[in-house]
């Protein structure tokens, strides 16, 4: 249990440091919980084979479902797509290794870890260098100049950063924003064009694709 709780406690600081909900306690909680079914079941089997033909797996079996759940609630699908899939999948990998402790492969399960990790930091990394940012001119034509402020703010939440802003008079109530804009790749620009034009300040969106 000991190893279990330093395996998921590593794992999820790096979790921690990426800003996410499920971080260094509930990894600790999901590779000491899942070693304890382990545990558990080997005992009882030890115990009780003689009396029934039970399977020491099932315990076990029942506790990566119930993950799944716990997984489902680290996934959040914001305006610039889904985030928190590589935090629940990494709820279930720690899982894994929290029973593959528990039925005494200790070998398996920090090679693993091994590779969980460099999975987390070190093709964190590459996956920069494949998804290298984009840049684009986002126009917002609007009819309420003040409106700018709640743009920005909805750019912030999405990480999409403005490096430029141009605004053009069209008419004494109508108003153009160019924004000069660089944002990864994977980011669906058009949940947020759908997302600003439920405002009723605004006319039009368009971006150069």
């Amino acid at each position: 249990m000991l190893l279990a709780l330093v395996i998921g406690g590593l794992t999820g600081l790096e979790r921690e440091k990426s800003h996410q909900f499920a971080g260094f306690r509930t990894h600790i909680l999901v590779a000491v919980g899942s070693c304890i079914t382990s545990v558990t079941s080997i005992a009882l089997f030890e115990e009780y084979s003689v009396y029934s033909t039970m399977d020491p797996g099932r315990i076990t079996a029942q506790v990566l479902s119930g993950i799944g759940f716990l997984g489902a609630g680290a996934i959040l699908k914001t305006s610039n797509g889904i985030r928190g899939l590589t935090t629940a999948a990494g709820i279930w990998a720690t899982a894994c290794i929290g029973i593959a402790i528990g039925y005494g492969y200790y070998t398996l399960s920090i090679s693993a870890w091994c590779f969980v990790m460099i999975t987390l930091y070190i093709l964190k990394n590459i996956d920069k260098i494949f998804f290298k940012k984009k840049q684009t001119m986002f126009d917002v034509t609007v009819n309420n100049i003040n409106i700018i402020s709640i743009i920005y703010s909805k750019f912030e939440r999405s990480h999409i950063m403005v490096k430029n802003i141009e605004v053009v008079s069209i008419d004494e109530h109508t108003w153009k924003l160019s924004f000069f804009i660089i944002y990864d790749r994977r980011i669906i620009i058009e949940e947020l064009i759908k997302e600003l034009n439920e405002s009723k300040c605004i006319i039009n969106v368009d971006y150069l694709h």
